[in-house]
């Protein structure tokens, strides 16, 4: 890979990291808030969810203008819109308007869900797509990492809002960096061919060691009615529904997990510090869960080492329920449980692109993501109510860890299903080769 590509894709990374930040952090001075508010258990599970309720949302209906306008222009326009939500957030007086930011920084965050990964996949070349696609995944994982770190040393002297703050001025930095560094989407420009797009192509092209070119490659013809009919046809539509199953899975125990573990520690007696580390060491067993699996998928085949990754999450999830009662073990299994649960999450993103023809991989990916938010929007909220009706922390942990199975059993049953039926049409393959090439 040039070194453009390398900085496109190392770019790519950061803004995840701080998209992760934004969407975690309340993970992490949700104790505090909620000791200057007295809300109740349901309450924090709705604030919780809030930011993942906003990134559902900016997801199915802020996403699509990524077609329209570029994938540059709507991350950009995200960025800025993530620093705004951060800093209304940090001065927010009571639980409606903190709540309403949170929706608003959370859908700028899942508008670059959708877009960031197939910037990404375009900018890797063929032989490192699969392990940069899960590198950029680690980007939630690091993000929570570093807003558990800024918890622990800001909300004591500065109080909660203080973390907020820091969020908004690094989101407003990295919005400064990508207007220099982030390059525009070559399928964006080979598909919507805006003004100018042959030279931009070109001086894209040249930026990586490449020679430019006299016109643009063809682009697909495939639409998206197309592409939707593929994805929910015949065997297809089985294959789908199966996806659906696993990936929303994936996202109630993930999102569970990283959203109450340091709630949950300090209800199942920890203090606040013990809570925030069990917090910080579960997104660090993430960061690798997501890098293994990366490593991994090239030698295992994806579908069955993904349904490995969701058997032993479940089984993670009950080993730590049994384990809050000690300190050390407690932190050691948090690792281990965000080892596998980020896992799940990354192995769908690497199944989904081999199960389907190439036009319609974006499709699918979409309409996967979309459905999957139900699972991380509930996550927070079902939390919520059954601490507030009783539930020991041990217990919910040990709920969660059903999802689990069903994940598994899904893939397992996936894996009677082979790919797709591949498109052979130049077109496609020179829109979606553009920078794979090099």
């Amino acid at each position: 890979m040039s070194r453009a590509q390398i900085r496109a894709v190392a770019l790519c990374l950061v803004i995840n990291l701080i998209d992760g930040f934004d969407l975690l952090v309340t993970s992490y001075v949700g104790p505090a808030i909620t000791r200057e508010w007295a809300l109740s258990p349901s309450g924090v599970g709705v604030l919780l969810s809030g930011g993942l309720a906003g990134m559902a949302t900016g997801a199915l209906f802020l996403a699509p203008l990524a077609d329209r306008i570029g994938r540059r222009r709507l991350s950009l326009g995200c960025l800025a819109l993530a620093a705004l939500g951060m800093l209304a957030a940090s001065v927010s007086q009571d639980f409606g308007q903190l709540l309403v930011c949170r929706l608003v920084t959370g859908a700028a965050v899942g508008a670059m869900a959708a877009s960031l990964p197939v910037l990404t996949s375009e900018y890797a070349n063929n032989r490192r797509r699969g392990l940069v696609v899960a590198l950029i995944t680690t980007g939630y994982g690091l993000g929570s990492v570093i807003a558990g770190v800024a918890s622990s040393l800001l909300v004591g002297s500065l109080g909660w809002r203080s973390v907020f703050v820091f969020g908004a001025v690094a989101t407003a930095i990295l919005f400064v960096v990508g207007l220099r560094f982030l390059p525009e989407s070559m399928d964006y420009l080979v598909a919507r061919r805006p003004p100018q797009a042959l030279d931009r192509f070109n001086r894209i092209l040249v930026s990586m060691g490449r020679a430019p070119v006299e016109e643009l490659p063809a682009s697909a013809s495939a639409s998206r009615k197309m592409a939707l009919a593929s994805v929910l046809s015949g065997s297809n539509a089985v294959r789908t529904v199966l996806i659906w199953v696993a990936f929303t899975a994936a996202q109630l125990m993930f999102y569970f997990a990283s959203s109450w573990t340091p709630s949950l520690l300090l209800q199942a007696g920890m203090s606040n510090q013990q809570g925030i580390s069990g917090g910080v060491l579960f997104s660090l067993g993430g960061v690798s869960g997501a890098v293994l699996l990366g490593v991994l998928a090239s030698r295992i085949e994806p579908r069955r080492l993904t349904a490995a990754y969701f058997g032993i999450g479940a089984l993670m999830l009950i080993l730590f329920s049994v384990s809050l009662g000690t300190l050390a073990a407690a932190l050691v299994v948090a690792v281990l449980v965000g080892l596998f649960l980020n896992g799940t999450v990354t192995g769908i993103n690497v199944i989904v692109p081999s199960m389907y023809p190439a036009e319609a991989r974006a499709t699918a990916l979409g309409l996967a993501v979309a459905v999957s938010r139900l699972g991380a929007v509930l996550a927070p909220l079902l939390a919520g109510f059954l601490l507030q009706a009783g539930w020991a922390p041990g217990s919910m942990f040990q709920v969660f860890a059903i999802p689990g199975v069903i994940g598994a059993l899904a893939l397992i049953v996936l894996t009677r299903f082979g790919r797709a039926s591949r498109s052979s049409s130049t077109e496609t393959r020179a829109v979606e080769g553009a920078a794979a090439e090099a």
